[in-house]
């Protein structure tokens, strides 16, 4: 098996921001390098994706404003309600009040590139769910 096939093992070594780009564009991702240069994708919100621990582990992470008209006590329930009831992802209120979520996937001992590729699918679906359990509208 080559080292393109999408059930190569990929160690941590090889996983840099510019390999995870190029997995990202040829899986067909809307992916771009944003402002700082941190890979973004785009599938109706903005996901990014980051290499961290020498390619050890790789976290996917969403942002989104908070909306002014909710008390920092309104997100925190809400984060409190997504990290009790979806357990792939993890829901924070950041410093500036505004709600992220997180996730990572572990590449110490090695995975494939399909195994990266349907962790941050995987991701965004988690996302969605979180979003759509958000009922009191705290995300503005």
């Amino acid at each position: 098996m080559d080292n393109s096939s999408p059930d190569a093992i990929v160690l941590p070594a090889q996983v840099s921001r510019d390999w995870l780009f190029q997995l990202y564009s040829n899986a067909y991702f809307d992916v771009e390098l944003d402002s700082d240069g941190d890979i973004c994708i785009r599938d109706g919100f903005r996901i990014w994706v980051f290499p961290i621990r020498e390619g050890e582990q790789i976290r996917f992470m969403s942002q989104f404003r908070a909306n002014p008209m909710h008390e920092l006590i309104d997100r925190l329930q809400y984060a409190n309600r997504i990290n009790d009831e979806l357990h792939f992802i993890r829901c924070y209120v950041d410093r500036d009040g505004d709600i992220g979520f997180d996730s990572y996937l572990i590449v110490s001992g090695g995975v494939t590139r399909r195994n990266i590729v349907f962790a941050t699918r995987a991701f965004i679906d988690h996302v969605r769910a979180a979003l759509v359990k958000d009922d009191t509208d705290v995300i503005a």
